[in-house]
């Protein structure tokens, strides 16, 4: 071995080294910061501070180290999807020419990313994120475009593709195979079809992918690529059954859509609903801090997007009694969803914005079941229900609830109500809502010292 050869396999060992330094340092920051909000007075006992100079951001580091294999990867694949439609609407090659050529693409990824690894571990990563997308993909079109295998045969070989990119992905410890070979995975027939024949197939492919992305995002606590998964699966079931949605796939979308809620609810909990061992600290569930802001995200989306996919889903069917039951339907899962948070596991920022939600959407149940008067009378009741709890549990988010709904009561009764109410229903509404003003304003005055302190 020559000088030239010495100095080059030195400088790659460093440049190995460093960057495992690197990983390894932002693994020790995860675990104290994850330590630290689980067990504060241990923390302190455990303090640690970084021994090594971690690089400021650089644009250019950033651009060629990291965005740009990122996108190039994409571009790649997409690419390769256009080049197959292509040969596809101008029948230059046979379907079985077409499945070969794919799969052999995605061999040759795959081998490049073997032959890199050693040397170049991040650009070999992002080659078997995108081998693994295009093998995922043309097993898919075998099937679904070419009937050239069984059903059978195409979940075995896509069960196995998913267990082998989980797999990769850990011995990798690489997001970036989890994001692009497993979420890019599921987009790519949108490339080439719209799809709109099998959507069993496409949305049962989707769930045994999300099912690897939820163990990775458990295992490895990747929440970036759990969120982008359930975004990109919820927009496209949404888009689905906003676009192509026919009544013969009632079953299937229900069951779709209650299994993509429950997986992804599943996700968004897993740091409650698993014990965690962090640096010998054992924390049981009842003690367990809240939600980080990705899990609260999370569930926020879940739960939108659920009430959204009933709303389409039925909505297509059912005359407005019929979204008003499905309003108060998701307003009662949403408050049973609060309880849980107040009395088993003490989540305050879940609580609320559950509760938040669910009486949001009881106001809006009001008003698609009932109109005029009765809706203002009906509105009224339930802020004085509702300002009565928060008084009596001394609960402000509560109060100023009912009297946010007591605001909008006044809004729709000066610039809706006034049009069309007769003088009678003018009177009532305005009378009775004057009154329970006073009385809160009241109450108030009363009870300012106990409310608000001396302030």
């Amino acid at each position: 071995m020559n000088q030239e050869e010495e100095i080059s396999q030195l400088k790659n060992e460093l440049l190995q080294l460093h960057e495992q330094t690197k990983l390894q340092h932002q693994k020790i920051m995860e675990l104290y910061q994850r330590l630290q909000q689980i067990a504060p007075d241990v923390s302190k006992k455990v303090s640690y501070k970084p021994k090594i100079g971690v690089p400021a951001f650089a644009l250019e580091n950033f651009i060629g180290l990291k965005l740009m294999h990122f996108i190039g990867i994409v571009v790649l694949v997409i690419g390769l999807s256009i080049g197959v439609k292509y040969a596809i609407d101008r029948n230059l090659i046979s379907a079985v020419m077409r499945i070969a050529l794919a799969y052999a693409a995605g061999g040759v990824l795959f081998f490049l990313s073997l032959q890199l690894k050693e040397r170049y571990l991040l650009f070999s990563a992002i080659l078997l994120s995108g081998a693994m997308a295009s093998l995922y993909f043309t097993t898919y079109a075998a099937y679904v475009y070419y009937a050239m295998t069984s059903f059978a045969v195409a979940f075995v070989i896509m069960t196995g593709l998913t267990f082998f990119t989980v797999y990769q992905a850990l011995r990798y410890n690489r997001q970036e195979i989890a994001m692009l070979g497993l979420v890019g995975a599921y987009t790519i027939p949108f490339l080439i079809s719209a799809n709109a024949g099998r959507a069993d197939l496409f949305f049962l492919y989707i769930l045994l992918i999300n099912i690897g992305i939820v163990y990775l995002t458990v295992k490895k606590e990747w929440m970036a690529t759990g969120m982008v998964a359930q975004l990109v699966t919820w927009v496209l079931f949404l888009g689905w059954a906003g676009a192509r949605f026919e009544a013969k796939w009632m079953a299937t979308g229900l069951i779709f859509m209650i299994a993509f809620f429950l997986l992804f609810y599943f996700n968004a909990m897993a740091e409650i609903f698993f014990y965690q061992k962090k640096n010998d600290v054992e924390v049981s569930v009842t003690s367990r801090m809240g939600l980080k802001t990705s899990g609260l995200l999370s569930l926020r989306i879940n739960n939108m997007a659920l009430y959204g996919g009933c709303l389409v889903l039925f909505g297509q069917y059912y005359t407005n009694p019929g979204y008003a039951l499905i309003t108060l339907a998701m307003a009662g899962l949403l408050a049973a969803q609060a309880g849980i948070f107040y009395f088993v596991w003490k989540d305050a920022a879940v609580k609320k914005f559950m509760a938040s939600f669910s009486f949001v959407l009881f106001v809006i149940f009001i008003a698609l079941a009932w109109t005029g008067l009765t809706v203002t009378l009906l509105w009224l009741l339930t802020a004085v229900i509702v300002f009565a709890i928060g008084a009596v549990q001394k609960w402000p988010v509560t109060r100023m609830a009912a009297v946010i709904l007591m605001g909008a009561t006044l809004i729709k009764l000066v610039l809706i109500d006034s049009l069309v109410f007769t003088t009678v229903q003018k009177v009532i509404a305005y009378v009775l809502l004057g009154v329970l003003l006073l009385v809160v304003s009241f109450f108030y005055q009363k009870f300012r010292e106990k409310l608000f302190g001396g302030d």
